[in-house]
């Protein structure tokens, strides 16, 4: 039995002729609404047009409400973002003196201080939008009329403004992410984070957390691994705030006076950040073991399947344990800790990499159901956005090996 929850998805029996790869899984209204929430929509009909046939539609809503708790948690998260957006937008002082930035923090540092411990510049930008590239995609896929009917279904009231209101944190986060790393501006690249968590936390909870208590089998399965990589997203978000904390001066608006504190707070955020990163690949190692990598290398066709799932195995578990051991982007950094961190964040791309191509890429061209290629693709978008985070802990690293 070579089944398995990991970054490959479910595999079914070689011997079972009508793979569970290239069939959708059993849909109901319940999970729609759920599923598109957080990118994973199943629904036969995407583009824009069609949502916003369906949402103008009179009648009973196809999908469950999601009860006041439900309702109240996405009203206030939606009030806060806006918040967020409205104080890191806060239009641009002359200087920190006369007139400061409400929310954007203006760190007068030379270049060489400001990318301390960063690495390359342009490889900083490039792997953070890595990172926070499924918000983009899911904001371009759907569209407002698509989050507008999703609110439709959940039972909001003014679903075109909560419609909005999602697009803005997905186009928002990870806009505000990049300008922060881009202008050396913290609060923003702060910001930006916390809009992403805000999403990525309401998208676990409300569109798999509590439909995984309704299902069960495939649904239950795709569910699960969902989870783990929203988990392991958060992480990475968290790890990034981190960072930013440690980068808070007295010359920082509004948080300027804390700047002490703030940076002592960083090196803990940061590292409850990575134990969030390299969850789901500690789950996997405990879950399958070296047997059972074996069994999906031998599933695969990959040679001498043993060895392989060995050699998976171990690359999870002191992948994962390097993250954690080193003190990422700290100034006293040593050749021997930054060695570990790009070795451990390597190793895991290397197996997220092998991971998508085997377990989603070849599926999603194999598989004739457009649904099925939906869920496949949204899959691969989690598993590049996590592969950005690890690929932001190298640029961290990579320049104390040089």
């Amino acid at each position: 039995d070579i089944s398995a929850t990991s970054s490959f998805g479910s595999l079914p029996h070689k011997e079972d002729h009508t793979s569970t790869r290239s069939q959708p899984p059993k849909m109901n209204s319940s999970m729609a609404s759920g599923l598109l929430l957080d990118l994973e929509g199943q629904a036969r009909e995407t583009d824009e047009s069609a949502y916003a046939r369906m949402a103008d539609e009179s009648g009973e809503s196809q999908g469950p409400s999601t009860g006041k708790v439900g309702r109240a948690l996405i009203v206030a998260s939606s009030i806060g973002a806006c918040g967020m957006m409205a104080l890191a937008a806060a239009p641009e002082g002359q200087s920190v003196d006369t007139l400061p930035r409400l929310a954007v923090a203006t760190i007068e540092l030379s270049s060489a201080e400001a990318k301390a411990g960063t690495g390359s510049f342009a490889c900083e930008l490039i792997s953070l939008f890595v990172l926070t590239s499924i918000f983009l995609y899911g904001a371009v896929k759907h569209g407002w009329a698509g989050f507008t009917y999703v609110s439709k279904m959940q039972g909001l009231p003014a679903p075109s403004f909560f419609g909005l209101i999602s697009v803005m944190i997905l186009y928002g986060g990870p806009l505000l992410v990049l300008y922060g790393a881009a202008t050396t501006q913290p609060l923003a690249a702060i910001a930006g984070a916390i809009l992403d968590l805000i999403w990525l936390l309401l998208a676990t909870v409300l569109g798999h957390a509590l439909p995984l208590k309704k299902c069960e089998g495939m649904e239950a399965t795709r569910h699960s691994q969902a989870i783990q990589g929203n988990v392991s997203l958060m992480g990475f978000h968290i790890f990034l705030i981190g960072m930013q904390l440690a980068l808070i001066t007295k010359h920082t608006p509004i948080v300027g006076h804390f700047s002490a504190s703030c940076n002592q707070m960083a090196f803990a955020v940061k590292e409850a950040g990575l134990c969030l990163a390299v969850y789901i690949w500690l789950k996997q190692f405990v879950q399958m073991g070296a047997s059972g990598f074996a069994g999906v290398a031998g599933y695969f066709g990959i040679p001498s399947p043993k060895l392989m799932g060995l050699g998976a195995a171990l690359t999870l578990l002191v992948g994962s344990l390097a993250l954690l051991a080193a003190p990422f982007g700290a100034k006293d950094l040593t050749f021997v800790s930054a060695f570990a961190s790009v070795l451990g964040a390597a190793s895991l791309i290397a197996f997220m990499l092998f991971a998508t191509i085997f377990g989603h890429i070849f599926p999603m061209k194999k598989s004739d159901d457009a649904a099925e290629k939906g869920f496949q693709m949204n899959c691969i978008m989690r598993n590049d956005s996590i592969i950005g985070g690890l690929m932001f802990i190298i640029v961290l690293n990579a320049p104390y090996l040089l």
